[in-house]
């Protein structure tokens, strides 16, 4: 048959496309089983609290007054309403410390954080109502200061709200629709006084994420935390931070000028609104060091790169060595192969990413070496054919955890591949190699 060769091409493409199905369906594992550990979090988020963004704290003028609606005959139609105005500080201090531990479900482990912090903030006082056109103020206004949070099921202690040296009572409710949960203290304000300087204590639980929204003028936060693995999101990085293996400390210092956060609070009126304006937060993740199944799926897409330059590899044996390989042995190293990426995502639930790398690896090296020592004749030849694969899931290891250089190294990994494909062959003849395989046959 002197088209030998061209068949054997041909069937290993095919084995390469089928080789994708066991890889898909591992692929698959592993995002059922990342959604698994999702479904672990939330949980935890039900029975505690779910990630946190504090809102304020905001002074809202309440102003009494009616409302024109219409004209009926000679005599405008009215309601009698009241009208909120927020107000924000001029100036806002934040000072926050983060005590997180781990809570285990099953064989995950979920960051839980309780977060006491201390706002302390100074309002302007306005003389003049803001309204609008058809609202007129028909008496004095009443005050009260407004906290929010995403889940008030964190709010496990009582917080604490002064006014100068002045507690005030808490209630727990915003009544602002945009801000439904969280607490409000009633200010009583004295006749001639133009500014005041509020505190607020607020010992916070909640899961994975914190945030800040500064609604000051001028907002300074400072943050520390017994967490090593901290992962700063919202819209503003910190302006200083420290980070070392017993935790962090971080600071921000942010102006109303960067933020325009007041603006779209004062703008909000549903819930829906709030995502919208908190990109700009000040946020914290609590991360696992290694998100193991993240890893994993990376690793599980470079299987196909793994198939490929494994049948490459024994192409040539069979080529150069005039070795005959079926394709069944071809189809069982593919199989250890694709083995190698679910070694990877189950040792890795019960070990350091590292570690499980290292095991599933040797022992795919190992199987693979042992068994190819016996199709191409010679132990030898098993051991260098090892030898190759263990470079490979070493180049994939650095590839993982280079994740800003994973395309560069990719490629260079396949121009590597090429390069050497075509040096080793540079001689071959592969018309008369055909002839010379036709002849044996």
């Amino acid at each position: 048959m002197k088209n030998e060769v061209v068949v054997k091409l041909l069937v290993l493409f095919v084995l390469v496309f089928l080789s994708l199905i066991p890889l898909g369906l591992i692929w698959r594992v592993v995002a059922d089983r990342a959604n698994y550990r999702d479904r672990v979090v939330t949980q935890v988020a039900q029975t505690s609290a779910r990630a946190q963004v504090m809102t304020g704290p905001i002074l809202v003028m309440e102003w009494p007054g009616r409302y024109y609606v219409g004209t009926t005959g000679q005599v405008r139609d009215s309601v009698d309403q009241t009208e909120d105005q927020l107000v924000f500080p001029d100036s806002l201090g934040i000072q926050s410390t983060v005590k997180v531990e781990t809570r285990q479900r099953g064989i995950y482990r979920v960051p839980v954080y309780r977060a006491t912090s201390r706002f302390a903030a100074t309002f302007t006082i306005p003389t003049k109502p803001e309204v609008t056109p058809r609202f007129t103020v028909t008496g004095p206004p009443r005050a009260r200061i407004v906290f929010g949070v995403s889940d008030s099921r964190g709010l496990r202690i009582t917080p604490t709200v002064k006014s100068g040296e002045t507690p005030l009572k808490v209630n727990a409710n915003t009544r602002l629709t945009w801000l439904p949960q969280g607490f409000s203290a009633p200010l009583e304000l004295s006749q001639g006084v133009t500014a005041t300087t509020i505190a607020v204590d607020v010992d916070l639980t909640g899961t994975e994420r914190l945030g800040l929204v500064p609604v000051g003028a001028n907002t300074e936060v400072s943050m520390d935390s017994n967490w090593p693995h901290p992962g700063f999101t919202g819209g503003f990085s910190p302006d200083d931070r420290d980070i070392s293996a017993t935790g962090f400390r971080a600071r921000w210092r942010l102006s109303r000028l960067a933020t325009g956060d007041p603006i779209a609070l004062a703008a909000a009126t549903t819930p829906q609104e709030r995502p919208e304006m908190q990109t700009n937060d000040i946020g914290v993740r609590f991360v696992q060091p290694v998100d193991i199944y993240q890893q994993s799926e990376r690793a599980a897409k470079y299987g196909i790169l793994f198939v490929s330059l494994t049948f490459v590899a024994f192409f040539l044996f069979e080529t150069l060595r005039r070795l005959r390989i079926h394709p069944i042995q071809y189809s069982l190293v593919a199989a250890a192969l694709a083995i190698f990426f679910l070694l990877l995502v189950s040792l890795s639930e019960h070990l350091p990413f590292v570690v499980a790398y290292a095991v599933a690896a040797g022992a795919c090296v190992s199987l693979v070496a042992f068994y190819t020592g016996h199709v191409l004749g010679a132990m030898n030849r098993g051991f260098g054919f090892g030898g190759m694969l263990a470079t490979l899931y070493l180049l994939l290891y650095v590839i993982l955890q280079s994740e800003d250089y994973a395309l560069l190294l990719g490629a260079l990994l396949l121009f590597g591949a090429l390069a050497a494909v075509m040096v080793i062959t540079r001689r071959v003849d592969w018309y008369r190699l055909q002839e010379s395989t036709a002849a044996k046959t």
